[in-house]
């Protein structure tokens, strides 16, 4: 038998196994390794292992370590907002899920910055690097010293160098020029300033200073003067430049010549005013020849060529110029000529002298027209006219509500000093100043009482109503206090059933602040409408959609509407004075009717604009007269359309006084049931 161990058939399947499992499973380990070390070598090349940036930038987002944009990244912990100091800094962003360390760098390689100051300094003056810089810019501490520094203890222009190093070792220079001078090379002054002292012209103070005179003269004649000056020994020089940029200033003043007079272009002007002479010249010729009045434009002109302009008035007239108190009564031509001097004359149109100032009217003499020139002036002071020395304890009252002040012109009212209100008997002195500063006083004992009379109620008077319609009981109603002024009026219409025909009593109250109260009674009487409401309306809007537009006024709309109804509602005397609407509505469609149609027709169409409107019956008479009173912001005035006497009487916003005038019975009311009616002539508005 042979010497060696004989192997089992087992192991040696065993040992077969084992070689081909190692002979398997070594290469795909070594496959997996590799595999890994790619992976791993992609993930890593994807980021950037340090950045540099420069000092003072902002620390970069962790995104900007990675190679790809649009990758996502997030620093572990956050660096500085801005790194104040040169150096590597480690970090650590996390990105893919894994953590990377990185490095930032922080470099400085950019020199310092400044701009140059330019510099005129006194003779001697020790100056440091730093004052002959400004704007200094760099991320880090910087050091300033001269590379060059002016010699400052002579006069003369010298080329500084100014050093800048930072910390990182970067380096600038700036050169900066350096004017060394006893005195200032120029001042620049306004003609007329005062001469200028030692201390403007030299930028130091000397012992012995010696200066080329500066006259007046010098100061008041634009241009430049060469100053030579000495101090301590030192000879230097000076520009003084004197400057005119102030136009010169004047006043225009009117000129009235006779035809053929000399015209000279200083007669216009006076005040005139400037620091240099000033040159006055026509800018056009006037017409020598016109006999109207004309503006003539005068040019000023200084040394320095500055020039104004300035307007005069020039007229030639055989009509003397003319002052007269300013006044309410029209001019006469007597007034204006010389007697003797004419033949025939007269004013081209009426002139009243309310308006203080200068004011040109035409005057033709002898078939000739002239221009005359009126000076109003106002020299008269106001007229005051006490109304009443009684008022009430503890309630304050404008000046104007005890007394009027009367003028040609504006005039204020007011009190010297302010009552005591509280005292029941005491002096009171009235003061009146007009727009031309007159002034007038007026002292009056005031006496305070109680108030203890109740208001008026004014307006109240029998009505009629609707059956089921609204009944307006405060339309013409109002109350008035002698001491509160208006004031509240309420009505107790509870006996009233609106909805039966018949007369019921209306009670009206007023209460004042004091608690006195006022009561009138009326009747109302409920009858049946002939015309609805919106067929009153359908005939109202049609109309004003004829003679009304957008663009007319108030006043415009007011007048149109009186024209309409006087000349389309024919005077018939027949209407029916219980049913107003039916009767506007009949009038304004048939153009028939009576005094009371034609108030029912204007009452109508007024209610559709912003007018006031107040009903008014005649008093004192055994026929009947219905009207209206109207305010559009000027006051209340008659407006009355009916046109029974056509072409003799147009009642349109008249005075108390205007229909007075015309009749004395016709209009004839019962002043307490209204508001006062103005008394000024309606303008319009």
């Amino acid at each position: 038998m042979s010497g060696k161990k004989k192997i089992p058939k087992q192991q040696k399947r065993e040992h077969r196994l084992r070689n081909m499992i190692l002979a398997i499973a070594l290469p795909v380990l070594a496959l997996l390794i590799a595999v890994s070390f790619v992976l791993l070598s992609v993930f890593y090349g994807a980021v950037r292992r340090s950045l540099t940036i420069e000092l003072g930038s902002e620390s970069p987002e962790a995104a900007a370590f990675l190679r790809r944009d649009g990758g996502e990244a997030a620093y572990e912990t956050a660096p500085e907002p801005v790194y104040r100091k040169p150096d590597s800094y480690r970090l650590s962003i996390r990105h893919a899920g894994r953590t990377v360390p990185v490095v930032l760098r922080v470099r400085d390689t950019k020199a310092p910055t400044a701009d140059a100051q330019e510099q005129t300094v006194a003779l001697g003056t020790s100056l440091s690097p730093d004052s002959l810089i400004e704007n200094l810019k760099d991320a880090g501490l910087v050091r300033i010293t001269f590379e060059q520094a002016p010699d400052c203890s002579a006069i003369g222009d010298y080329e500084a160098v100014v050093l800048l190093e930072d910390e990182s070792g970067n380096r600038s220079r700036v050169t900066v020029p350096v004017h060394v001078r006893m005195a200032l090379d120029e001042l620049v002054l306004e003609a007329g300033s005062p001469a200028p002292t030692e201390d403007e012209l030299l930028l130091s103070a000397y012992g012995d200073v010696r200066i080329t005179p500066i006259t007046e003269e010098m100061m008041r004649t634009p241009g430049t003067y060469t100053l030579e000056i000495t101090a301590d020994g030192t000879r230097s020089e000076t520009r003084l430049v004197v400057r005119d940029t102030v136009p010169p200033t004047g006043r225009g003043i009117t000129q009235i010549l006779a035809p053929g007079d000399a015209v000279r272009p200083d007669m216009f002007v006076t005040d005139v005013y400037d620091e240099t002479a000033v040159a006055v010249t026509f800018a056009a010729p006037p017409d020598l020849d016109s006999l109207e009045p004309q503006t003539v434009a005068l040019e000023l002109r200084d040394r320095g060529g500055n020039v104004a302009t300035v307007y005069a008035t020039l007229l030639f007239t055989n009509a003397a110029p003319k002052v007269i108190e300013a006044r309410h009564m029209g001019v006469s031509v007597r007034e204006l000529l010389e007697e003797g001097t004419y033949t025939e004359a007269s004013l081209d149109m009426q002139f009243i002298p309310d308006d203080v100032g200068q004011h040109v009217i035409a005057v033709t003499v002898d078939g000739v027209r002239n221009i005359a020139l009126i000076e109003v002036r106002d020299t008269t002071p106001p007229l005051i006219t006490v109304k009443r020395s009684q008022w009430y304890l503890g309630t304050p009252i404008a000046a104007d509500g005890l007394a009027d002040t009367e003028d040609v012109t504006e005039a204020s009212l007011e009190y010297l000093r302010e009552p005591d209100w509280n005292r029941e008997t005491q002096q009171v002195t009235f003061v009146s100043v007009d727009t031309s500063g007159n002034r007038a006083e007026e002292t009056i004992t005031l006496t305070l009482t109680q108030d203890v009379e109740p208001p008026e109620l004014y307006g109240v008077r029998d009505l009629y109503g609707y059956v089921d319609e609204p009944v307006a009981y405060l339309s013409d109603v109002f109350a008035w206090d002698d001491c509160d002024g208006d004031v509240e009026v309420t009505v107790d219409a509870s006996a009233v059933d609106g909805s039966r025909i018949g007369s019921y009593p209306v009670v009206y109250y007023a209460k004042d602040k004091r608690g006195n109260t006022a009561s009138r009674q009326a009747t109302i009487r409920i009858v049946t409408s002939k015309v609805e409401v919106d067929r009153a309306q359908e005939v109202a809007d049609g109309i004003i959609a004829k003679i009304l537009t957008d663009d007319m006024t108030l006043a415009e709309q007011i007048e149109a509407i009186y024209d309409y109804v006087f000349t389309k509602v024919h005077y018939v005397a027949t209407s029916n004075k219980q049913d107003w609407r039916s009767e506007a509505v009949r009038g304004l469609t048939t153009g028939r009717g009576d005094c009371f149609t034609s108030y029912a027709a204007a009452r109508l169409l007024l209610e559709q604009t912003d007018a006031e409107i107040k009903s008014v019956q005649r008093s004192g008479d055994n026929t009947h007269h219905y009207w209206l009173l109207v305010n559009i912001g000027t006051g209340w005035y008659h407006f009355d359309a009916c046109s029974a006497w056509t072409g003799k009487y147009r009642c349109f916003m008249w005075t108390d006084a205007e229909t007075r005038s015309h009749s004395r019975s016709y209009w004839n009311y019962d002043p307490s049931l209204y508001p006062p009616v103005a008394t000024k002539p309606y303008k319009g508005k």
